[in-house]
């Protein structure tokens, strides 16, 4: 940071500090020569700087570069050469993190994807025991299974997959604390368990289901579609299946755009279909970030070819996008302005979980989590709950 000394300056706290020549979107129209006043780890304010006298001591030159908020990723297995369901540790959420700040990600959901049940309640136990787990950028679990469908079982074990009964749903509410969203096939659950959690404030998301259009209107407290198109029944003539559930009733929808998993036309109508409904995951595995060729998927060996992430037999696993790299691929492939793109990993992913009231925006009140870009659209600084976590090399 700059230390400013030759001011007077009006009375702050030693922890305000001022980011300056800043450009931002606001109402979808870029502004230029923006300060953002922080203290500690929230936004007190955003104007331009005609409009105040004086600055904070400290203060951070954006240099005119777009400032635009944290990107929020809700399902991110791993990155940076690790796995959370290999090592269920706070050393594996850490290397994520300090993974993710680099291409702009400030706030993640661990996900744990189908697994044997101690994997599950230790990364409920782990989460338990973390103190000041925003700090790191983690805002709770995504637990992906191991409540799915064999059918569509996808890079998920087979073996590991088991049905959601009240016992479990009890558990799960009873943590809900610390778990903010959870997949499940919703054909193999019943009503009275989905109730169990759907009075909890884990959102429930479908995924990994065979379910047919029918079945899921039967079905109550679904908010949320995970990895839209992947691993879930297609919109056919005669079966609109999960898929036209999705597009006819509207729940928030996280959608892969690495260009492997979804087709860039198929992104394009889903984004005229949904909206703001749609948000961004990049569904990252351990090569993102990284020049990993091989690595270990949750006890199956996986490879990277051509960026995409897969068993021997060709099944795709997982991702090796980073979340500022899906930016530029919507903007580049799927035509989507700039400010959308960035909504897509902000704003909408924030409202998905009910959070959009201190995340995902550049305004007072909302926490300080900030992502400089350059015109390439290259991460350039990195602020996290208020404090500056990575800067680019020069």
């Amino acid at each position: 940071m700059d230390i400013i000394s030759n001011h007077t300056f009006k009375t702050h706290s030693s922890s305000t500090h001022a980011i300056i020549n800043a450009s931002v979107y606001r109402d979808n129209k870029r502004l230029d020569n923006q300060v953002i006043i922080i203290e500690g780890d929230t936004i007190i304010d955003v104007t331009c700087r005609e409009s105040i006298d004086s600055l904070p001591i400290h203060v951070i030159d954006a240099k005119n570069h777009l400032v635009s908020p944290g990107f929020i990723d809700l399902q991110l297995n791993g990155c940076g050469g690790v796995l959370f369901n290999t090592n269920i540790s706070n050393e594996t959420l850490t290397i994520m993190n300090k993974t993710n700040v680099q291409y702009g990600t400030t706030q993640f959901l661990p996900t744990l994807i189908t697994s044997q049940g101690q994997s599950l309640v230790h990364a409920i136990d782990l989460m338990n025991g973390i103190e000041n787990a925003e700090k790191m950028g983690v805002l709770g679990l995504h637990l992906e299974g191991p409540f799915i469908s064999v059918e569509r079982n996808g890079a998920h074990q087979k073996q590991f997959i088991r049905e959601l009964d009240i016992e479990a749903a009890h558990y799960l509410a009873k943590n809900q604390k610390c778990i903010k969203v959870l997949t499940l096939a919703p054909e193999n659950v019943d009503q009275k368990v989905l109730n169990v959690l759907k009075q909890s404030s884990i959102t429930l998301s479908m995924g990994h289901t065979d379910a047919t259009y029918h079945q899921l209107i039967e079905k109550e407290g679904i908010e949320m579609a995970t990895h839209l198109y992947n691993a879930m029944s297609p919109l056919t003539n005669r079966e609109p299946g999960a898929v036209g559930y999705i597009f006819d009733k509207k729940p928030y929808a996280g959608i892969i755009a690495d260009g492997i998993h979804v087709d860039y036309t198929s992104l394009t109508i889903a984004r005229e279909l949904l909206g703001e409904k749609l948000f961004l995951v990049t569904d990252a595995v351990t090569p993102a970030g990284t020049n990993l060729t091989e690595f270990n998927m949750a006890g199956v060996q996986a490879f990277v070819t051509q960026g995409k992430c897969h068993y021997e037999d060709g099944t795709i696993a997982g991702a090796a996008i980073t979340m500022i790299q899906s930016i530029r691929n919507l903007t580049e492939y799927a035509n989507v302005p700039l400010h959308e793109a960035l909504n897509m990993a902000t704003l909408y992913p924030a409202k998905s979980i009910g959070i959009d009231d201190i995340y995902g925006k550049i305004a007072k009140g909302y926490k300080a989590n900030l992502v400089f870009l350059d015109e390439h659209l290259q991460v350039v600084q990195t602020i996290q709950m208020g404090e500056s976590v990575y800067q680019q090399k020069s």
